[in-house]
């Protein structure tokens, strides 16, 4: 009788230690839930110098509220994570990772903090519907390992043949600003004709290897440039555009090739320097209409 007493002591302790919480789920189970977290390693191309004010890289995978999800999401892109799993943590949290999953322009902004090789085509979240809710992060990369390769191997040619190794950092730009735009044509058949496959312009294996871009395909060839060069960049985008944004002598500058090499019907070559590390009231002077970015996201193009 006595033993079966303290077994039923011993048993309504430990339901009062799982069930003794608030309506949110069980202390026991969080811990639990949080052991199984799994920290892949991050590869080679992560960012860690960009001090964003719009996401930062955290190791805080417990959220507690939704800035500190998107920093999650934010981390797992930039890392090179394909898939990454957490657990909600505070009673909003499914209903504000719902809000962040539908909401593809502000995924999309994550891309241009991210190194070029880590950017992402495509973000999906999955949740479980109980409490604690399991929350999965599935990504689908725009550049697999065959094709950084190859473009990682031809950027070290042109580095080479443009003899950029001991000259000032301006000038080491300014030189692949005009490789660029002198081999480079803008293809306005895809932006007429977007399913359109005959080049990819849009990344940077198009300018690289069959001479066409749209801004996508000029912003990350730059970006990539720049990375060898060990200068701190980012991108920003607009809704209709995207371009650099360069970090020399603690100022932020903005450089578009894009609109530095301008599409025209009779064919004809033309290399501007107009949007050449220029700072942002310049940028605005220009009033293009297409670089009219989120000036709470990129405080940085300010």
């Amino acid at each position: 009788m006595i033993k079966r007493l303290i077994a039923l002591i011993v048993i309504f302790m430990g339901l009062y230690y799982i069930y003794d919480n608030d309506h949110f789920g069980s202390r026991q189970f969080v811990r639990d839930l949080k052991k199984e977290i799994h920290i892949p390693s991050t590869n080679t191309y992560v960012k860690r110098d960009i001090k964003s004010s719009f996401v930062k890289y955290t190791d805080n995978f417990k959220p507690t509220n939704k800035q500190e999800l998107l920093d999650i999401y934010y981390t797992v892109v930039n890392s090179g994570w394909d898939k990454f799993t957490f657990y909600c943590n505070y009673e909003e949290c499914i209903e504000d990772v719902n809000d962040i999953s539908v909401n593809s322009s502000l995924l999309s902004n994550i891309n241009s903090f991210v190194s070029t090789y880590n950017q992402y085509d495509t973000i999906s979240t999955y949740t479980t519907p109980y409490l604690n809710a399991k929350v999965t992060l599935v990504l689908k990369r725009t550049y697999d390992d065959y094709t950084i390769e190859k473009i990682n191997k031809r950027i070290d040619e042109i580095y080479e043949e443009l003899e950029l190794e001991g000259k000032e950092t301006e000038e080491q730009i300014l030189i692949v600003h005009d490789y660029i735009v002198d081999n480079v044509r803008y293809d306005k058949y895809k932006i007429d004709n977007i399913q359109d496959n005959t080049y990819f312009s849009n990344t940077a294996y198009g300018p690289l290897f069959q001479g066409y871009a749209v801004c996508s395909g000029y912003t990350d060839v730059m970006a990539l440039f720049l990375d060898k060069l060990n200068v701190t960049n980012i991108k920003v985008a607009s809704a209709t555009h995207i371009w650099n944004l360069v970090y020399l002598d603690d100022k932020w500058y903005h450089l578009d090739l894009t609109w530095d090499d301008p599409y025209t019907d009779s064919g004809m070559d033309i290399m501007n320097h107009n949007f050449f590390l220029i700072d942002f009231e310049k940028i605005e002077a220009w009033n293009t209409g297409e670089h009219v970015f989120d000036r709470n996201i990129y405080k940085e193009a300010l």
